[in-house]
């Protein structure tokens, strides 16, 4: 179950699969695929680099990866298969 303080910053389809982006109070970034956590990260000094790999029918692979910029003003990019599919500014913890 997802952390009810965790601020959702990308939601979205894959195939059947849901792909979703959370942060923490503490900068903590969660990357779930259909309500389950795949990767999560506290915050770096040179951001935070999350991915993982998402199989659908026939073989159809998918490279999810979050990206985030480290300081303040930060930048959150999230890539399916190297194609920017969200950009969003967000706190840096």
């Amino acid at each position: 179950m997802q952390n009810t303080a965790a601020r959702q910053l990308a939601r979205f389809a894959l195939g059947q699969h849901t792909v979703e982006v959370t942060a923490d109070s503490d900068g903590t970034l969660t990357l779930w695929l259909d309500g389950c956590v795949r990767k999560s990260r506290q915050s770096g000094v040179r951001g935070t680099y999350l991915w993982t790999n998402v199989e659908l029918p026939f073989e159809d692979h998918h490279l999810v990866e979050v990206r985030r910029s480290a300081g303040p003003g930060a930048t959150v990019e999230i890539f399916v298969n190297g194609t920017l599919q969200q950009r969003s500014e967000v706190q840096a913890a």
